[in-house]
């Protein structure tokens, strides 16, 4: 399946290194939210998640998810993206890397342990868009 795709009024949100809230459902079917870096990249939007996160375990479970993406210039101007996520091994963190670098971090200096991660990529089958882009 084709991933959505994302309106050219939008595109800058999901291009921008910004921060998004990832939402899935725990196994108790309570709503769980999560700010994080991701990489929109041919379509599919990419992080990097350990292993032992909850919403790692709840999107094992029921893989599906929201991300909402808020203009931090206009906090009225967003850009969701719902749909089915899969999951990447990455051993040698080698996508971990690139969104630290992408990001402007240093990996070698980033926060990390040696806790197992994967790569989530959420491939949009809707996408939600609200507020106007910015005037030029």
């Amino acid at each position: 399946m084709a991933a959505a795709a994302i309106p050219a009024t939008h595109a800058d949100l999901a291009a921008a290194r910004g921060v998004g809230v990832l939402s899935t459902v725990d196994a108790a079917g309570m709503p769980q939210a999560t700010a994080i870096w991701f990489l929109h990249e041919d379509g599919v939007v990419r992080t990097s998640l350990l292993e032992t996160r909850q919403k790692v375990r709840n999107l094992r479970k029921q893989p599906k998810a929201s991300l909402l993406i808020v203009d931090p210039a206009n906090p009225y101007r967003t850009l969701e993206l719902r749909g089915e996520v899969t999951f990447d091994e990455d051993p040698d963190r080698t996508f971990f890397r690139h969104i630290v670098t992408s990001y402007g971090g240093d990996p070698d200096t980033f926060p990390d342990d040696d806790t197992p991660r994967v790569t989530l990529n959420l491939t949009p089958s809707r996408v939600v868009t609200f507020g106007a882009p910015p005037e030029s």
